[in-house]
């Protein structure tokens, strides 16, 4: 029917494309090691899961943690590729692919380093707000949520492929989620506080400019007028001036040549 609505599928890019095989063939790998070959897969959490007794000797596990999924439960890894798949491609269209990626990865970085960043401040024998082991996609996937509502915060997304919600009401969401996950320690393998992580980078890290970036520019546009520049940068936070000067349309005389100078303008071109 005409009058039906259509669904297209998004076309990946080279940096969707790659996360979802990585994250699809490292969390298969690793649930099969973890339940059938357990002392393989203990080596393989000890060495990839963020472990903050282990961290000074395995910087790395502040990425390789944020690709590994819950072994026991395979609704982790499903909702980690249904949210990567729907909302990695249009972000990855408009960033390019390298930014995309590495706004993944940073994101992954902040949110467990948040998490760890909580350690001095919150109780020793709170084994909530002090995980021993940490590892799980939240705060990439918060993240890219954030992102794509800041990007389209008017258009609607199928929120679970059921519910219609606009890009500015999923990042509510997002954040409900993250404060949910604080109510519901048992199903936060990344820690209650790597999610907001997530989504505080989300903020900071998108839009064209994103804030952080916006910031810097003033920043170095700061120090160049103190060296007696003068410079200005446009940092798409007013809008544009309209031109000033001649007329946007103009005339072109045209014509027979032995038609001379008519009176009748219908023979004007």
């Amino acid at each position: 029917m005409d009058g039906a609505p259509q669904f297209a599928l998004p076309r990946l890019g080279r940096g969707t494309k790659a996360l979802l095989w990585i994250y699809g063939v490292v969390g298969l790998g690793g649930a099969i090691l973890f339940n059938y070959v357990p002392r393989a897969g203990s080596a393989m959490w000890r060495w990839l899961a963020c472990v903050p007794e282990y961290l000074p000797q395995h910087a790395w596990t502040l990425v390789t943690a944020g690709f590994l999924t819950d072994p026991e439960h395979w609704t982790h890894l499903v909702f980690t590729l249904v949210t990567l798949f729907f909302l990695g491609p249009d972000l990855e269209r408009r960033w390019g692919t390298w930014r995309f990626v590495r706004f993944v990865v940073i994101s992954i970085v902040f949110g467990f380093v948040l998490s760890l960043a909580m350690f001095p401040i919150t109780p020793a024998e709170s084994g909530v707000l002090h995980p021993r082991l940490m590892f799980g996609p939240a705060a990439a996937m918060a993240a890219l949520a954030v992102a794509w509502g800041r990007e389209n915060a008017h258009a609607q997304i199928r929120f679970y492929m059921i519910l219609p919600i606009t890009g500015r009401a999923l990042v509510w969401i997002t954040l409900g989620f993250c404060v949910l996950g604080v109510f519901f320690p048992a199903s936060a393998v990344e820690g209650v506080v790597t999610p907001f992580g997530g989504f505080i980078a989300g903020l900071l890290l998108a839009g064209s400019p994103s804030p952080l970036r916006a910031l810097y520019l003033r920043a170095k546009l700061f120090f160049i007028r103190r060296r007696g520049t003068s410079v200005t940068v446009d940092l798409g936070d007013r809008p544009k001036s309209k031109k000033r000067g001649g007329p946007p349309l103009r005339v072109v005389v045209g014509g027979r040549d032995d038609r001379g100078n008519p009176k009748d303008k219908r023979y004007l071109n």
